[in-house]
């Protein structure tokens, strides 16, 4: 299975269901992002070589996950563009293109400062014959390209958008994305926007697992 690291590290799978987060650029100092990384590496370095073993990133990456979405649903620093209308109506716009085309679209919750998605990757011809592609960071990489572009140009600023590097997580089983898939849409619930998830303007969960979450 394709694997990089950066600051975080990239089990991706062509036709895999995945979990991402992206976030606009500057919303978390640089000292918390870098206390964050040290705890990461400090807790897995005690797991030597087994951290690269899919089940254990998971977990670890779990941990710090809720550490991260913490700050970011907390963070009263740095932009929150994405609160602005048209500019959150240019990242939905986007995501809704591009379903059916790179990925089946599960759900999907934008935030004032950061996106989460929930999607089945649509593996491409490319991906069969190209070594390690990576097809979530591909996707992402051309899909924050676009919205950062358009997003500048209705905020009439220059200079980076979005936080280079995403998180995603390769969903293992159905119980997991029922889990992620009420977790996304629910981020507006959980910080007391609203009281429901049908209640936040920019939040979709495709009809067939919509149902279940309004019980």
């Amino acid at each position: 299975m394709p694997y990089y690291e950066r600051n975080l590290p990239h089990w991706q799978e062509p036709g895999a269901e995945y979990f991402v987060t992206f976030r606009l650029a500057g919303t978390l100092p640089k000292e918390l992002i870098l206390e964050l990384q040290n705890q990461r590496k400090a807790i897995s370095s005690k797991f030597g070589a087994d951290r690269k073993i899919p089940r254990v990133t998971h977990r670890l990456e779990a941990v710090f996950f809720k550490k991260y979405e913490s700050l970011l649903d907390g963070s009263s620093y740095g932009p929150d563009w994405l609160k602005e209308e048209k500019i959150a109506s240019i990242v939905k716009e986007a995501i809704h293109y591009r379903d059916q085309k790179e990925y089946d679209l599960y759900a999907f919750c934008i935030m004032s400062n950061h996106v989460h998605m929930v999607f089945k990757d649509l593996a491409s011809p490319k991906s069969s014959i190209v070594k390690d592609y990576f097809p979530v960071t591909e996707m992402l990489k051309n899909l924050k390209s676009y919205t950062g572009l358009q997003a500048n140009r209705e905020l009439d600023r220059k200079g980076s958008f979005w936080h280079e590097e995403s998180y995603d997580h390769m969903i293992r089983n159905d119980e997991s994305l029922e889990r992620i898939i009420s977790y996304t849409i629910n981020n507006p619930v959980k910080v007391n926007l609203v009281k429901t998830w049908r209640e936040w303007p920019h939040t979709y969960c495709k009809p067939e697992f919509a149902k279940g979450f309004d019980e």
